[in-house]
């Protein structure tokens, strides 16, 4: 396991860190009402991040800084938050970001983000005035005490900047070579879109863990082979063959049951290469809930194992 220091710095003093740490995918409600999400959330245990997404799949969303905020201090769990520069000038990105640090937010992962195309309102216009790479330089421009025009900031952030990996890619080699541009732009850890094969999973964090970043393998489980088959359809997501056997093989009410194994055996394989695990919500937020608390007794089983 990795444990380059990294994300560990947002951590609160006296939590152990010599263990897998464990995010989750929140997605922001279509609309003011958070009082639903923050519910589901408030017994949950062993989560040590909470990653808050910026209008995934450009599908509008209250705004993931807004709602990290409130989330943060409703739950005391640490956030990290997607910023995507689909919707944002740097005007607007340097704006947004100090307004951001001021309401408590301290990590930001950087996306160049989802063409508007694949969202709700298509006809809408797409910034990207810059992309990942580039909302890492600003972020360190920020951090640094002054702004993208050289004007000294009366006050300035000190975030922890991270970035998304995709391991579906068909060539590993340039995703990580990618992976390596950001590292020297500043990133410090990186969520990885969701893995389903074991294999696949362990041959790429075990090359990209040479970047030297601390690395989230994406977890996504699914309820049914209705979300199964929405979820084989988002860009950026490779399913294996074998794993749409399995699932088509089972009864209806088995699916959760068999997603949620598939996910353990991922982590299992690769728990060696990564710092940690990312689920991923996606249309399925009481099942990845289940998810959360077997990975977290899994590791705390794994470091009483360790003690013995």
């Amino acid at each position: 396991m990795s444990t380059s220091k990294g994300i560990e710095r947002l951590l609160p003093p006296g939590i152990r860190t010599d263990r897998p740490l464990l995010c989750v995918e929140i997605n922001p409600p279509r609309g003011c009402d958070v009082d639903a999400i923050v519910k589901r959330y408030e017994n949950v245990r062993g989560i040590d991040f909470l990653n808050i997404t910026d209008s995934a799949l450009a599908k509008m969303k209250l705004s993931s800084l807004a709602f990290a905020s409130i989330i943060k201090q409703r739950l005391g769990i640490e956030t990290v938050v997607n910023v995507s520069c689909r919707d944002r000038n740097v005007i607007a990105l340097q704006s947004d970001l100090l307004g951001a640090w001021a309401l408590g937010v301290r990590s930001i992962v950087a996306l160049t983000g989802d063409a508007v195309t694949v969202g709700d309102l298509p006809e809408a216009k797409g910034v990207f005035e810059v992309n990942s790479v580039g909302l890492l330089n600003l972020i360190a421009t920020l951090n640094g005490g002054r702004d993208m025009a050289g004007n000294e900031l009366k006050g300035y952030p000190t975030y922890t900047p991270g970035v998304v990996v995709n391991p579906n890619v068909k060539n590993p080699n340039a995703e990580i070579k990618r992976l390596l541009r950001k590292k020297e732009a500043g990133a410090v850890y990186a969520l990885s879109q969701p893995v389903f094969d074991p294999e696949q999973a362990c041959a790429f964090f075990e090359a990209a863990s040479s970047v030297g970043i601390d690395l989230f393998v994406g977890l996504l489980p699914f309820k049914s082979v209705q979300s199964f088959e929405g979820i084989s359809k988002v860009p950026g997501i490779k399913i294996p063959d074998s794993v749409v056997q399995k699932v088509r093989s089972v009864a209806p009410e088995k699916v959760g049951e068999t997603s949620l194994d598939v996910a353990m055996q991922v982590a299992e394989r690769v728990k060696p290469f990564v710092r940690g695990f990312h689920v991923v919500s996606g249309g399925s937020p009481l099942l990845a809930l289940d998810l959360c608390q077997r990975l977290s007794d899994w590791i705390e089983h794994s470091l009483v194992k360790e003690v013995v």
